[in-house]
C-alpha cells in the first residue's frame, strides 16, 4: 500500500482545486432520510390518521432505500445485497419514469430522486387519493426536517478547514433534489429554476455546520453523471477562480463512482478522484488517479 502511495503523482497544495459531492460525502443524508420522513408522516396524520400516515412514511422509505441501494451498486455481484435485486430496482425506475413523461420528453431523462413521486407512488399503493397541494406540503415538511437533522461528517469539516488553511478553492457539485410539481392528472412537471432555488436554500445551511465553500453548482437541469453536469460546474468554478482550471490539478470527491467520479476521471482528466465509503476502515489506491477511503483526511496524503 505505502509503495503504491509513494509512486503516485502528488498534486501540490498551491495548485489544488477541490470539487465535492455533498450528500453522503460531506453531510450525512441517507442515514437521516428515513428520520426526515417524519415530516411526511405528520402531514398525512392530519388528514388520514396515525396508521395510514405511518404506512405512507414506511413506503416512501422503502422506495428511497431501494433507489439508493441500486445507485450504489458497483458490479453485478453487488445486486445480491439489494432487496429484490436488480429486477426490483429496474421496476422502480420504470414506475418512477411513468409519472414524468413530459419531463423525459423535454429534458431527455427522468428525475429519479423525486420525493414527490415517492409520496404519490406510496399513496397509490395504499389506495389513498392525494391532491397536488397535499403532496407539496408533505415533501416540503420532509426537506425542512432533513435540513434540521442533517449533520456534516467530522472528517469532512476537518478537511474543509485544512483546504482553507492552504487558501485553496472549494466547489460543491450536487445533483438536483428533483423538486417536481404534481398536476391534477397525477403526472409531474419540472421547473429547473424552482427546483434549483429550493436546493440552493437547503445547501447554504451547511455553512453553519462547518462546510464552507466558494460556489455551489446544482444539477438542474443537467444532472450527474452526464458530462454537462460537470461542465456546468467547471464553467462556474473557472469564472469564480478568475482563469481556466487545470483539471490535472483538480480533485473530485464523491460517494458514488458511477455518479460522481467516473466522468471526471475517464472523460475529463481530473488528477485525482476520491471514492468515500464509510462502511469499513480502509485506504485503497485503485490506480494513479483514484483512491477509496473511509476518512477524507486521508486525501491529504496525496497532496504535497
Amino acid at each position: 500500500m505505502n509503495a503504491r502511495i509513494s509512486e503516485m503523482d502528488k498534486i501540490k497544495w498551491e495548485n489544488s482545486v477541490w470539487f465535492f459531492d455533498i450528500d453522503d460525502t460531506l453531510s450525512d443524508t441517507s442515514d437521516v432520510s428515513s428520520d426526515a420522513t417524519e415530516g411526511i408522516r405528520r402531514v398525512f396524520k392530519n388528514k388520514y390518521g396515525d396508521d395510514t400516515a405511518l404506512a405512507v412514511k414506511n413506503q416512501v422509505n422503502a422506495y428511497y432505500n431501494l433507489m439508493l441501494s441500486g445507485y450504489r451498486v458497483k458490479n453485478e455481484k453487488g445486486w445480491e445485497s439489494v432487496e429484490g435485486g436488480k429486477e426490483a430496482f429496474q421496476n422502480l425506475l420504470q414506475t418512477v419514469e411513468k409519472f414524468q413523461p413530459s419531463i423525459v420528453k423535454e429534458f431527455g431523462a427522468m428525475k429519479k430522486w423525486s420525493r414527490e413521486i415517492f409520496v404519490k407512488m406510496a399513496s397509490d399503493r395504499l389506495g389513498i387519493s392525494v391532491t397536488p397541494e397535499l403532496v407539496h406540503e408533505a415533501v416540503d415538511a420532509y426537506w425542512v426536517e432533513l435540513s434540521r437533522i442533517t449533520s456534516a461528517y467530522p472528517d469532512a469539516v476537518e478537511l474543509i478547514k485544512e483546504i482553507k488553511i492552504h487558501n485553496r478553492p472549494i466547489y460543491l457539485l450536487t445533483s438536483s433534489d428533483a423538486r417536481l410539481k404534481m398536476q391534477p392528472d397525477g403526472k409531474f412537471i419540472y421547473d429547473p429554476v424552482y427546483s434549483e432555488a429550493l436546493k440552493r436554500e437547503r445547501i447554504e445551511l451547511l455553512r453553519e455546520k462547518g462546510i464552507d465553500f466558494n460556489i455551489l453548482s446544482i444539477g438542474d437541469p443537467e444532472d450527474k453523471p452526464h458530462r454537462d453536469f460537470f461542465e456546468k460546474a467547471i464553467k462556474k468554478a473557472s469564472e469564480e477562480y478568475g482563469s481556466s482550471i487545470d483539471l490535472s490539478n483538480s480533485i473530485m470527491v464523491g460517494d458514488s463512482f458511477s455518479g460522481d467520479l467516473q466522468t471526471p476521471k475517464e472523460q475529463m482528466g481530473f488528477g485525482l478522484v476520491v471514492l468515500v465509503d464509510r462502511t469499513k476502515p480502509h485506504l485503497e489506491v485503485i490506480d494513479e488517479h483514484q483512491i477509496n477511503t473511509d476518512n477524507l483526511m486521508q486525501v491529504t496524503k496525496f497532496i504535497i
